[in-house]
């Protein structure tokens, strides 16, 4: 019996197993990716995902006290004290109403009525694209409200039975005093029936959700296209194109510019299978604003080939670009609201979100198709994406230069 095939086999395999783990070794800049990215992409999405619970979310909340009584006023200042919302004091219901509907708090309490008074003194204001808003801006209020009024719930109780009693003696009205003193040292919780909720106007539920992922995606997948698009400068360098060009009076350059060209143009038409999908499906008036979503998608697709020929145009070989190119993209989308909703992440990370294309992108198309938003409320996100990509293709053309050298 022999063995020889078999043993020819096992090294020539082993033989590619060392062919490749030389290879891997000589390009450092592969290695340092391959084995120190995924640690690293590991720590910032536990980062985004470990605070999208609802324990750890800290809403914005805007809060208007129009009672402003004592206690109304007590429970005002506790939610500006709570670590558990971030609570920003607002002038008018009508304020918290602009506030929550431009995307400037996550959901808004009116203070209408003293909280131990009858009916319902607590307004809730949300977003229905931000469905967990309300309940959980409740929830928080609610576990304000047990912690620093706890004697307001025995107060509401008394004053509402008091009438079908018939009044209270002076030794009842004194035992209640007591009683709630009593309350604010060992707190319960209790909704107590404190609340109503209103949501912002003119909003069709599940339209503002719609608008918002229709723009999670199209960014998402127009650095995904741009990425790959731009790999071919990669081949053109290993297959001698490159050589050839540089050889030329024009050199990369035009190479450069027209690729840049076309990202944008397959980004635009990305988009507009996504908005019509939309549109068609769901109902996102995105003909009613096309006067301001062409500008938007042309800056979104513009932003992303920028980025792709910037970033590949540093990559020495298409290993190190095609992982780096995939750290990028998965950091970039979970950080810019691509994968989870921006207003569920912990405030620092949300901070950290505007470094990012999506979140200027997302923001854009939600004001404009969700808000009704104008000029005004757009054009930062046009004048930050634009810039984005200028600056990469800069640094691709620079590079292009570099190379000729």
């Amino acid at each position: 019996m022999t063995f020889g095939p078999g043993r020819g086999a096992i090294w020539k395999i082993v033989a590619m197993v060392r062919v490749m783990a030389l290879d891997l070794w000589r390009d450092r800049g592969a290695l340092i990716m391959t084995f120190l990215l995924p640690p690293l992409v590991f720590l910032i999405f536990s980062s985004v995902f470990a605070g999208t619970t609802g324990d750890d979310i800290q809403l914005k909340l805007a809060v208007a006290d129009t009672a402003r009584t004592a206690d109304s006023g007590r429970l005002a200042k506790a939610l500006a004290a709570s670590p558990e919302v971030r609570a920003e004091a607002a002038p008018t219901a009508d304020e918290v109403r602009r506030r929550v509907k431009a995307g400037r708090a996550d959901a808004g309490l009116v203070i209408r009525a003293d909280p131990a008074s009858a009916g319902k003194p607590f307004l809730i204001i949300a977003d229905p694209s931000r469905a967990v808003a309300a309940p959980l801006a409740q929830a928080r209020v609610q576990q304000v409200l047990a912690d620093a009024l706890p004697d307001v719930t025995l107060r509401r109780t008394i004053t509402q039975l008091e009438p079908a009693l018939g009044g209270y003696t002076e030794e009842q009205a004194e035992n209640a005093d007591s009683a709630a003193a009593l309350m604010r040292q060992t707190p319960t919780q209790d909704d107590g029936g404190f609340f109503e909720r209103e949501a912002i106007k003119n909003a069709k539920t599940g339209g503002g959700v719609i608008a918002y992922y229709a723009g999670a995606v199209m960014i998402l997948f127009a650095l995904f296209s741009a990425m790959q698009g731009a790999l071919g400068l990669m081949n053109e360098q290993s297959t001698g194109v490159a050589d050839r060009l540089l050889a030329g009076t024009a050199g990369m350059g035009p190479v450069v510019s027209g690729k840049f060209l076309f990202l944008i143009g397959q980004g635009v038409a990305q988009a507009v299978l996504i908005f019509a999908t939309a549109q068609i499906v769901y109902g996102v008036a995105v003909v009613q604003h096309l006067a301001l979503w062409l500008p938007t998608t042309l800056a979104a697709s513009a932003c992303a080939a920028g980025v792709a020929l910037g970033l590949v145009s540093m990559c020495r070989t298409r290993e190190q670009a095609q992982m780096l190119s995939t750290f990028v993209i998965l950091v970039l989308a979970a950080i810019g609201g691509s994968m989870v909703p921006r207003f569920l992440m912990p405030p620092w990370l949300q901070a950290v979100g505007w470094f990012t294309p999506h979140a200027w992108t997302i923001d854009a198309y939600q004001a404009i198709l969700w808000r009704d938003a104008g000029i005004g409320g757009v054009y930062k996100a046009w004048c930050v994406l634009i810039v984005v990509g200028l600056f990469g293709l800069v640094i691709a053309h620079t590079l292009a230069r570099r190379l000729r050298r």
